[in-house]
């Protein structure tokens, strides 16, 4: 059963299912392996436009609507979900903690990897897992 496990501001509609990543070019890597992938940053810059385009959903913990995210997002049809605040973004561990009680009523701490399959719902903000 799937598991709501945070909220942020839903910034571009549709819905994606793919692995994180944290990298633009960790995004193209798997991408070219057939793999959908939903990217994962604190706040995206020019240079994650590559990753951006491959992705299949953009997620970040700041922006907003009129964000960079967003927008490149709505140009390109994604789903995108910005300002998700709940999320504790870890380069160098390649890895997000959503923390406890940010959606689901959780008191728990939930920590996904690179790789982890999430589903986003750009419309609702939403980040589930399974």
């Amino acid at each position: 059963m799937a598991k709501l496990v945070a909220k942020g501001m839903g910034a571009s509609p549709g819905t994606a299912t793919g692995a994180i990543v944290f990298r633009s070019e960790d995004a193209v890597d798997l991408a070219s392996q057939g793999k959908a992938v939903i990217l994962v940053r604190i706040e995206t810059t020019p240079d994650d436009v590559p990753g951006m385009k491959i992705a299949a959903g953009i997620v970040t913990t700041r922006g907003g609507i009129t964000g960079d995210a967003a927008i490149v997002a709505r140009s390109l049809g994604k789903p995108c979900i910005a300002s998700c605040a709940p999320l504790h973004v870890d380069y160098a561990a390649n890895s997000l903690t959503v923390w406890g009680s940010a959606a689901s009523g959780d008191p728990d701490d939930v920590v996904l990897k690179k790789g982890d399959l999430v589903t986003i719902d750009g419309g609702k903000g939403e980040i589930w897992i399974a």
